[in-house]
């Protein structure tokens, strides 16, 4: 199942370098659709990371390509056709020194989008999808951002790297809260699109 999480444009999303996935016609998966690792354990770049790796974020991520090539090819082709490309940006860990901005179809959400600010180096670059600015979702107020794996409230993958952990991204918590956790862990995968 899916609902519609933004019908609004304000003016910030004309703004240079802004991310456009909570701009428009935003649409996400109402709860957990399968879970995936981020990164898994392993070599990255010559570099051995026991709990799976952040460097390069979200646009390089094995997660990004599962989502790209599993999920969106098994979508209808009816939806597929409405799917507009959107520029993203997302945030960076320590081994990178510049938010990332990648073209998708499908993405997964951000800090900001869901709680409005967070732990992220992007979380100024978009905003707060409307759906959970109009359920009241914050950081001291999150039980709408919880989401369900097969009924049972479980963690999903934010699109976000933990600034200051080289094998963590953020994600929401079985509570709906913010935390992190390693790129290597079979988290929920609950991504959003823009509809065009």
């Amino acid at each position: 199942m899916v609902r519609i999480s933004n019908m609004s444009t304000p003016s910030e999303c004309s703004q240079e370098g802004f991310s456009q996935s909570a701009c428009g016609f935003v649409v996400e998966f109402t709860d957990i659709i399968t879970t995936h690792n981020m990164n898994p354990s392993g070599d990255h770049n010559g570099k051995t990371y026991q709990y799976g790796w952040n460097k390069d974020g979200w646009p390089k991520s094995q997660m990004k390509t599962f989502i790209d090539n599993d999920i969106y090819n098994s979508l209808p082709q009816e939806l597929k056709s409405v799917i507009i490309t959107t520029e993203t940006v997302s945030g960076h860990g320590p081994e990178d020194t510049n938010n990332f901005t990648s073209i998708d179809k499908l993405y997964l959400l951000s800090v900001a989008e869901v709680w409005k600010e967070g732990h992220s180096t992007a979380w100024n670059k978009t905003r707060q999808l409307d759906y959970y600015n109009e359920k009241g979702v914050t950081t001291s107020s999150y039980a709408s951002a919880i989401k369900k794996n097969n009924g049972t409230a479980s963690w999903w993958f934010l699109r976000c790297a933990q600034s200051n952990n080289d094998s963590r991204f953020l994600e929401v918590t079985s509570s709906g809260n913010e935390n992190t956790l390693n790129a290597s862990a079979a988290d929920g995968v609950s991504p959003a699109f823009r509809i065009g």
